[in-house]
């Protein structure tokens, strides 16, 4: 039997550490491979180590069925898919896949590049919800390899819980030990860094970007030094820091421009926006989110132009003009519709709601967030659960169903606990705080907000922590605690203004009330 090609032993041995630390464990792996012939050789290759089973997949009921009948003591189960799949077969691998996690052994999928982009767009919750991704054999991957960087940011790495979230940190932990491929390393130090970034520890994340990033710029990669400016520009907006985060979205954007990668441009763009909405600067956000726009279209990107529609709604109704943000979710729903895209369409479904929330039309929004619930729980998607869970939330406490509002508000937090969203976790915290400061039970809300102001601290959350030493100064000043509370508001504008935050103004208009109406009573 042949070897294994030199040139890939480091990606199987990567794949062989990857199996090992999955025994025992449902996992969903992917690997690339042009030929078949070699494809078998790397299969001996996994036989020689681990005991395996191996299923031709034919069809989508097969795929289903044969899932199904999974036994937990079963063998590492490795599935080779055909060079052309078949819509009942991307049917399957879409609507089916938490089947691969729910087995409890290892499922390793062989496809080829041209399949890998019918998956990437045809079953993109299939591809989200992949554990390992790996390529084998020769330098060209067509547009699949290309979509990886893309699809592999912050907000589109899945995951079940924070176990499954520091089991995959370990795999890649051990890996960057062993791996000498340069280009290899980026891939690696990103993952742990959006591993962190998912679990609300920024700092950390930011100090694998960097060395990513560093390495990118040492091989010459532009591309990849361009996507490493945009996640740490994401990284430092996450802290608070929006002119810091700024300086990296223009650093990437310019590189984009130079080397012709108009879908990286488009990304910078749209981060541009976000960050000048972030700033209040709502305007100048709308103009970066219509350029963004106008690349999705000209290129073709559907996914990109659903997500510039649905920012663009975003920052038309953080202008009031809520009937127009309207039109711009409605369009971004129709496009996720039509291209198969699951999370973004419980994303309109979530602004939706948020819309109509605004509105006043509370039960219309209690409809669309329901259905983003829905969404967010088929596809797997937790934070997206999480999210859906708060607004609902939100809702029942708008209508004064606030009983009702807390029950929401403590499953989100469970969520955010398990998958390790300590932001998240911050936000349910401050949500519960304000439910019960409504209730009156105002001794209680303080605990609450103490909470979120102690992980805010913890994960540094600038705009997190002033929030929550603004509720507790409200809070404080009820129960008749004026000197704390100016105390708190005191902080909260130090933090708000530091982070140029338009919330800022409303808070100091009420801190200058309180030290009037203080200084009458001396």
């Amino acid at each position: 039997m042949e070897t294994v090609a030199l040139e890939d032993l480091d990606e199987v041995d990567l794949l062989l550490t990857e199996l090992e630390i999955s025994q025992g464990k449902g996992n969903l792996i992917l690997c690339t491979v042009a030929s078949p012939a070699y494809r078998d050789r790397v299969i001996e290759a996994i036989k020689r180590r681990f005991p395996v089973q191996v299923m031709a997949v034919e069809n989508g009921d097969a795929l289903i069925w044969d899932l199904r009948s999974i036994k937990p003591d079963e063998k590492t189960l490795i599935w080779t898919l055909p060079d052309t799949l078949s819509q009942d077969i991307l049917d399957a691998l879409n609507n089916f896949r938490e089947l691969f996690y729910d087995s409890g052994v290892p499922s390793l999928v062989f496809m080829t590049p041209s399949a890998l982009d019918e998956v990437i767009w045809k079953a993109p919750d299939f591809w989200r919800y992949r554990g390992g991704y790996h390529i084998l054999k020769g330098e060209e991957y067509g547009h699949a390899y290309q979509a990886l960087e893309a699809l592999s940011t912050p907000f589109d790495f899945n995951y079940q819980n924070k176990e499954e979230l520091l089991r995959r940190k370990s795999i890649n932990e051990y890996l960057l030990k062993k791996i000498n491929d340069k280009r290899e390393l980026v891939r690696i130090l990103k993952e742990i860094g959006t591993i962190h970034y998912l679990l609300s520890e920024f700092r950390e994340a930011i100090e694998y970007y960097e060395q990513a990033l560093k390495i990118s710029r040492e091989i010459g990669g532009r591309s990849g030094e361009g996507s490493g400016l945009r996640i740490l520009g994401l990284a430092y907006a996450r802290l608070g820091e929006t002119r810091k985060a700024i300086e990296f979205y223009e650093q990437a954007l310019k590189i984009s421009r130079e080397i012709g990668d108009r879908s990286g441009e488009g990304t910078a763009l749209g981060n541009l926006g976000n960050a000048y909405a972030r700033l209040g600067e709502t305007r100048k956000a709308i103009e970066f989110y219509e350029q963004a726009l106008k690349i999705s279209r000209e290129i073709g990107d559907r996914m990109g132009e659903g997500t510039a529609l649905r920012i663009l709604g975003n920052a038309y109704a953080g202008l009031g003009e809520t009937r127009k943000a309207i039109e711009y979710y409605e369009q971004a729903l129709k496009i996720s519709r039509e291209i198969g895209d699951r999370m973004g369409e419980g994303t309109a479904l979530g602004n939706l709601g948020n819309a109509y929330a605004g509105l006043g039309e509370t039960r219309k929004a209690i409809e669309y967030y329901e259905q983003a619930l829905k969404i967010s729980r088929e596809i797997g998607d937790r934070m997206g659960e999480g999210t859906a869970l708060g607004s609902l939330g939100n809702a029942y406490a708008g209508l004064g169903e606030t009983r009702k509002a807390i029950e929401y508000y403590e499953q989100a937090l469970k969520i955010s606990r398990e998958i390790g969203d300590r932001m998240g976790e911050g936000t349910a915290l401050g949500n519960l705080g304000n439910a019960y400061a409504g209730l009156g039970e105002t001794r209680k809300a303080i605990e609450y907000y103490e909470q979120a102001l102690k992980i805010s601290r913890e994960i540094g959350d600038r705009m997190g922590e002033g929030n929550a030493l603004w509720n507790m100064s409200l809070a404080l000043n009820e129960i008749g605690n004026r000197t704390q509370a100016i105390e708190r508001a005191k902080s909260a504008l130090t933090i708000l203004e530091s982070i140029e935050s338009p919330h800022a103004q409303n808070v100091k208009r009420k801190l200058q009330e309180w030290e009037e109406a203080s200084s009458q009573i001396q």
